[in-house]
């Protein structure tokens, strides 16, 4: 038996010839975890040993033997005292040469590329080798240390991490939100969901805690399936955990008292992660997962995934929920206000990145009518901001699912370095997300370089974006193509703007300018004058005058979502 915190003894090579159908890799996987997993390795470089075992055996089954099940591909793997091996073979020609030797870093969304990149960037060698029979690609790691990993390359292991985190995530997502728009069973669209999710990141326990605030039908829907905790039936520390209404994440027990000061039932149930599952203005219960002691790097790994997962779960809900209203007038207002509050709840106006090299603020009022606004503000790893506004055109839950969906595809794509490319990816997203459903947002988006002296805009059929230079001149910056998620190939330009400081920005929605609805509005023309005559003008004060204005001409109810950004440029 090998001794704990070694590798096992060398051995001679374990090799498979297996048809060429991708059902028959996970198994297959298992057997090579399961090998590698007697040693001294850490649960992270585990991880990335699966997804290269993932990717190198599908690429080998789906492009060197084209999924024949005709045809064969052999896989094998070898431990010596200081290096793991792992190789497939396959009747095909292999990629060529130079995306061998340069493996580019793949954009997130893509159907292809990602997997060359990882093994690429994991291995310490790569060997290939092409003759008559086909093509052998080689991945060789060493372990000097009898079982303890080299210490890794920082970049490469963060951008390992969170393109892996990025791809699970959103794959999760795509799945997930098919399914919660198909399927008509609450029950089974959260079984499977958590079933989705043990598969990728199997963990002791994984359940929802129902919270006493759950409406009676949805908790006689949930109380049949083994991984719904009832709140009149759950022991203490799970009703504690099921109460809680933010997000939780403790490693151990002193991180949980930090976090929950008084709360010592908590601490017996070891490390784990809570996230709430509310919508409207109910809070349903909470998703919780207790995981194993020895899953020490879990944190950075499922969390995107478990956000999701809860975050949809509370839309089921809200959804299920909905259709228990009998009466149908009371049913279309109540999903309006819940589609409001999900907005507020899922997609909140959160703080905006502060520099010295500028100054933006962001306001928002919501409607009782249409619940699609959203606006965000990030800075990317090099520093530079990069700020998105959008209106969904729909309304309810649907349009507050999508608004969602894009927050998860745009925190994505916050370091690609154009903006018109930022909405050429989420574009192609949200195309393969919408399927047939006649849905999309109109988008601005703005990446303003770290030093504040370049900004880059593209638009998909939103308003124009207002830009004043330092001496009050005014421009606009419009709409390069169509909204988002309806041509899935659509190409966009960017305006590059050069800036010295003095400069102002303001994006909005329609709902600014939109004061009526009747069908000769004229709302546009004296909305930009207002914004001309306060160009200099306080960010809080403009908005309060833009409110003012839009309450003194057409009363206090919104009839649309108001939303307002603006981006001041210091001196």
């Amino acid at each position: 038996m090998t001794a704990p915190g070694t590798l096992p003894t060398p051995s001679s090579v374990v090799r498979y010839s297996i048809p060429a159908d991708v059902s028959l890799v996970a198994p297959l996987r298992q057997r090579f975890m399961d090998t590698i997993s007697n040693g001294d390795i850490s649960e992270k470089e585990l991880y990335q040993w699966e997804l290269v075992f993932q990717e190198l055996v599908v690429n080998a089954i789906c492009h060197g033997a084209r999924s024949d099940s005709e045809k064969s591909v052999t896989v094998e793997w070898s431990i010596t005292q200081d290096s793991i091996v792992l190789a497939a073979h396959d009747p095909g020609a292999g990629p060529p040469d130079e995306m061998l030797d340069s493996p580019a870093l793949p954009d997130p969304i893509s159907e292809s590329g990602r997997g060359l990149f990882l093994i690429s960037s994991f291995a310490d060698e790569l060997h290939r080798w092409r003759g008559r029979g086909g093509f052998c690609l080689e991945v060789v790691k060493f372990y000097p240390t009898q079982g303890l990993p080299l210490p890794g390359n920082p970049e490469i292991d963060s951008v390992l991490e969170e393109l892996s985190s990025c791809y699970e995530s959103l794959s999760v997502f795509h799945r997930l939100a098919e399914n919660l728009i198909e399927s008509g069973n609450l029950r089974d669209f959260i079984g499977s969901s958590l079933d989705e999710f043990l598969s990728l990141h199997p963990n002791d326990r994984l359940f929802i805690q129902g919270a006493p605030t759950i409406p009676e039908t949805i908790r006689r829907l949930l109380a049949p399936a083994n991984w719904f905790l009832d709140p009149g039936d759950a022991d203490h520390t799970m009703k504690s955990l099921g109460q809680l209404k933010r997000e939780t994440v403790w490693e151990n027990d002193a991180d949980l008292a930090r976090q929950h000061p008084g709360s010592e039932p908590l601490r017996t149930v070891g490390p784990g992660c809570v996230f709430p599952i509310v919508a409207g203005e109910i809070h349903f219960g909470a998703l919780i997962v207790l995981r194993k002691p020895s899953a020490t790097d879990t944190r950075m790994r499922s969390l995107g995934t478990l956000r999701t997962l809860a975050d949809l779960c509370g839309i089921a809900c809200a959804n299920t929920h909905l259709a228990n209203i009998r009466d149908e007038s009371q049913r279309e207002l109540r999903e309006l206000e819940i589609a409001v509050e999900i907005q507020r709840a899922l997609l909140p106006i959160l703080p905006a990145p502060r520099s010295n090299r500028w100054n933006i603020a962001i306001y928002q009022e919501s409607a009782l009518t249409i619940a699609g606004d959203y606006a965000i503000a990030k800075t990317d790893p090099d520093g530079n901001l990069v700020i998105a506004m959008i209106d969904v055109m729909g309304k309810g839950v649907s349009a507050a699912l999508l608004a969602s969906i894009f927050r998860t595809a745009f925190e994505m794509s916050v370091h690609i370095p154009s903006a018109a490319t930022i909405l050429e990816t989420i574009n192609r997203t949200l195309c393969n997300q919408l399927g047939d459903l006649t849905m999309f947002i109109t988008c601005a988006i703005a990446r303003l370089r770290a030093d504040g002296r370049q900004l880059d805009h593209a638009s998909a059929g939103h308003c124009p974006t207002f830009f004043y230079s330092a001496d009050g001149t005014r421009q606009f910056l419009r709409p390069s193509g169509p909204p988002l998620g309806i041509i899935a190939d659509t190409s966009y330009q960017s305006d590059s703007v050069d800036l010295k400081g003095g400069e102002r920005f303001v994006f909005i929605t329609d709902g600014c300018y939109e004061w009526g609805r009747s069908e000769t509005d004229n709302g546009w023309e004296p909305f930009v004058e207002l914004m001309d005559l306060n160009s200099s003008t306080y960010a809080a004060e403009l908005w309060e005058r833009l409110r003012n204005r839009i309450r003194a001409e057409h009363g206090s109810e919104l009839e649309d979502d108001c939303t307002l950004i603006t981006l001041d440029i210091t001196s």
